[in-house]
């Protein structure tokens, strides 16, 4: 339980800091298995908005503290807009186990208050080379003057250039309902581990809270 703490510790030493200029979104699910966390952040950093912090933050934490269950990784770039949606992009992942990672990459990212798509693809450079893959795409329909339906699939996906070999993949579906900042719903986790693709899962309800 003190890993799962510590996630909502992060969260909140990480929200001030960046102030409050657009609504940043925070999502916790409850899980039969686990608690899991999830902050996408994107917003520029100059007046001509072209350069853009990007953060992907993703955690997990079972409810007995067992460190083999416990997982915080966050991915933050500069992106540099290219125009139609494309960006080039060079940051620093931070990673619970495997410490401060150097990465460049490309982003894709299309939005309206109808929908979100961002594609990720990144070349990491320690502990050895790999290749990563996020992608993500929102689906928000109005469905009344208040109400919206919310549904998300999101991907991933990191292959071990070294040993030629899966390093981590997992697959995230949420649905559930958004009123006003606030989003409730059914959420379902589908992730493996190492070259043997050692499977986890977890199922249970999520809240969303755009800040």
């Amino acid at each position: 339980m003190k890993n799962f703490l510590f996630l909502f510790v992060c969260t909140c030493f990480l929200f001030p800091a960046l102030g409050q200029k657009a609504p940043l979104p925070v999502e916790v699910m409850a899980g039969n298995n686990r608690a899991n966390l999830l902050i996408i952040i994107n917003r520029p950093i100059d007046a001509a908005g072209k350069f853009n912090f990007f953060n992907v933050t993703v955690g997990a934490a079972d409810y007995q503290n067992t460190p083999s269950e416990t997982e915080m990784v966050l991915n933050n770039s500069i992106t540099y807009g290219l125009g139609k949606g494309f960006y080039a992009a060079s940051g620093l992942q931070w990673h619970y186990k495997l410490g401060f990672v150097p990465t460049v990459g490309f982003q894709f990212l299309k939005a309206s208050p109808d929908y979100l798509i961002v594609i990720f693809p990144t070349y990491n450079f320690k502990p050895g080379p790999a290749l990563e893959t996020v992608a993500l795409a929102e689906y928000k329909p109005k469905l009344s003057d208040k109400l919206r339906l919310y549904t998300r699939l999101q991907g991933l996906f990191v292959q071990d250039i070294k040993n030629d070999v899966h390093a981590r993949s997992g697959t995230s579906l949420r649905v559930g309902l958004t009123f006003d900042k606030f989003t409730l719903g059914l959420g379902s986790n589908f992730d493996a581990y190492g070259p043997k693709k050692s499977e986890k899962s977890n199922h249970g309800l999520f809240f969303q809270m755009r800040l």
